[in-house]
């Protein structure tokens, strides 16, 4: 998972303790890029200007036959009808609503999987948006995360430096992160919090399994 991708979903879960309505804002005729943009700026502003309170996330998908498309998570029940005309305002074609579980607001999270394509360099794929709310961004992911807790003990405990062994590197947290997760142990300890250095192979282990860390 990605650090934005991880980020999206922390912040669809803190805008998720209220209702949620997902939105999908697309063009009849398939527009460039950069032209999208500019028409998805202004209806955010008709719409921040209409309803200031409204508080969302949105993010961007480049369909192959149907160009950009802009979904959008809001978290109140706003005028469709009203909406639409702010929509045709700023030039926008077919817009669709629908009331959206909490449980499900990180399915928009599935365009972050994707490959980034090239028309979207240096584009936030998402952004949150309103006033009076903290979303999750992406800077902090590394500080916030158990991974990332774990990643930096077993950097200090093996003396990681540069990139080399990455794979191997992401094998062994993981199995430290499972292992924390499954015995309640302290991010970046292990057993009795004790520091990974001061642990025997037995305890970095799976079970009755004994399958061992990667390292």
């Amino acid at each position: 998972m990605t650090k934005s991708k991880a980020a999206f979903i922390i912040a669809t879960r803190i805008l998720g303790k209220q209702q949620l309505y997902m939105w999908t804002f697309t063009f009849k005729d398939l527009l460039r890029i950069k032209d999208t943009r500019k028409h998805w700026n202004h209806l955010l502003t008709l719409l921040l200007r209409t309803w200031p309170e409204l508080q969302g996330l949105r993010v961007f998908e480049l369909h192959k036959e149907h160009g950009l498309h802009v979904h959008l998570l809001t978290n109140r029940r706003i005028d469709v009808n009203k909406a639409r005309e702010l929509a045709i305002q700023a030039g926008w074609g077919r817009v669709h609503v629908a009331r959206m579980p909490k449980e499900h607001a990180g399915y928009l999270g599935k365009y972050l999987s994707k490959e980034r394509p090239e028309c979207f360099k240096r584009w936030r794929l998402w952004a949150a948006f309103g006033k009076g709310w903290e979303p999750a961004k992406v800077k902090d992911m590394v500080k916030e995360t158990l991974f990332g807790e774990i990643y930096r003990a077993c950097q200090d405990w093996m003396e990681w430096k540069g990139r080399g062994k990455f794979y191997q590197r992401m094998d062994t947290v993981r199995h430290l992160m499972i292992l924390t997760i499954q015995n309640g142990w302290k991010p970046g300890y292990g057993p009795g919090d004790k520091p990974y250095w001061m642990c025997s192979r037995e305890e970095l282990v799976f079970g009755p399994c004994g399958s061992e860390a990667p390292y």
